[in-house]
């Protein structure tokens, strides 16, 4: 079973009961998840305790208990990183909270989209675009652009394993495989 598989899983179960549970700290449980894997993703020592297999479980358990002491995390999460670092799982952290992450959004019928522009697209452009891709997909959009001079022209948006490509780009390469 692939770690993205066994991250999704131990972000469902957690999400589920968070949410039946502790309803109304969820928000708050959320954000010092996010934080730590923001934690994870910045800061090599933080990273290291939790890659390294050989910083005995004891000790690994001490620093998160310092964290829940010190009210930078809360009993649940404290609970949920024990199961982790009982169950040798402390390494998907990160892939956890991107899994809880995509779980809400999906609670609050929300879907990212990213889109790809050649340069900087007015407001007035991205909210039509939003505005489109919420009619397809029924759903309220949150959107992510980023600017690829690449592209020469047009926009390509991905919405989840979704692609629109309506790029000069995209049009080229179309018209060069073709040909050939």
């Amino acid at each position: 079973m692939s770690n993205n598989t066994i991250a999704r899983r131990y972000a469902g179960a957690f999400f589920s009961f968070i949410n039946t549970n502790h309803a109304g700290s969820a928000a708050k449980v959320w954000d010092e998840l996010s934080a730590l894997a923001e934690l994870y993703h910045t800061s090599s020592d933080f990273a290291n305790v939790v890659k390294n297999p050989t910083i005995p479980h004891e000790e690994k358990l001490a620093i998160f208990s310092s964290l829940k002491k010190s009210g930078k995390i809360s009993d649940e999460l404290y609970k949920f990183i024990a199961l982790l670092i009982e169950k040798k799982r402390l390494i998907l952290l990160a892939d956890i909270d991107k899994s809880v992450k995509h779980l809400i959004m999906e609670a609050e019928n929300k879907v990212e989209a990213e889109a790809v522009f050649a340069t900087n697209a007015d407001d007035s452009v991205k909210k039509e675009l939003v505005k489109r891709l919420e009619y397809i997909t029924g759903k309220t959009v949150v959107l992510k652009d980023k600017v690829d001079p690449s592209v020469i022209g047009g926009v390509r948006v991905r919405l989840g394993s979704i692609l629109f490509d309506a790029t000069i780009k995209g049009q080229l390469d179309k018209l060069k495989a073709s040909l050939m």
